[in-house]
């Protein structure tokens, strides 16, 4: 076999595997439409093994267009609204828990096992964690953020556009737009400029 036959091989060996996930990933979509509430999740989105989206008590959840979602990736969301932009990516082990409001932007992208949660337990005295209810406040996600692996977002902050957030950080508070942030809990430590031929930041 020549040169070009090989060649003519892999490409047609590499299509049927694009369409082989692309086929998989819709019967994804389909089984997670029929098993949740009313989630929306368009054709275009990627969807890896073992993906977990639950929406109950009337909670809303929107993808927008060529999102990517990762392998044992977990959405819950419970009575709240989560909207996750076009472009986005999330990696493999992912965590987002919702019960008022989770919105992440366009472009942005999430690393292995990030856990974004609008919610804590309520820990009063007296009463069992499990029975104690939540507290929450909204998380703001903005476009072209970026999120290392293994950052967690709590209750109540935002994340300004185009800023990255280091590996095993922690989130706190409010971290501005064009900002690299790290550490436990999260603090800026310079600034970080757009380039302006994409729609990436650049060190």
């Amino acid at each position: 076999m020549n040169r070009s036959n090989n060649l003519s091989l892999h490409r047609a060996i590499s299509l049927i595997r694009k369409m082989s996930f692309r086929l998989i990933s819709a019967w994804r979509i389909i089984l997670i439409r029929a098993s949740s509430q009313s989630p929306y999740i368009p054709f275009s989105t990627s969807i890896g093994k073992d993906v977990g989206i639950n929406v109950t008590d009337g909670g809303v959840l929107v993808f927008g267009e060529n999102v990517s979602v990762g392998a044992n990736t977990r959405k819950t969301v419970r009575g709240g609204s989560c909207s996750i932009g076009r472009n986005v990516e999330l990696g493999p082990g992912c965590i987002i828990a919702c019960q008022e409001r989770i919105s992440i932007g366009d472009d942005v992208l999430i690393a292995e096992y990030v856990t974004i949660r609008d919610q804590d337990h309520k820990f009063d005295d007296g009463v069992g964690k499990s029975g104690s209810g939540f507290t929450t406040a909204p998380i703001l996600i903005g476009a072209n953020v970026w999120l290392g692996a293994k950052v967690t977002v709590t209750k109540g902050v935002s994340i300004g556009e185009n800023s990255v957030i280091g590996a095993n950080s922690v989130v706190t508070r409010d971290i501005p737009a064009n900002v690299l942030a790290v550490g436990v809990p999260a603090r800026v430590i310079r600034s970080i400029e757009r380039d302006s031929s994409s729609s990436h930041t650049s060190f």
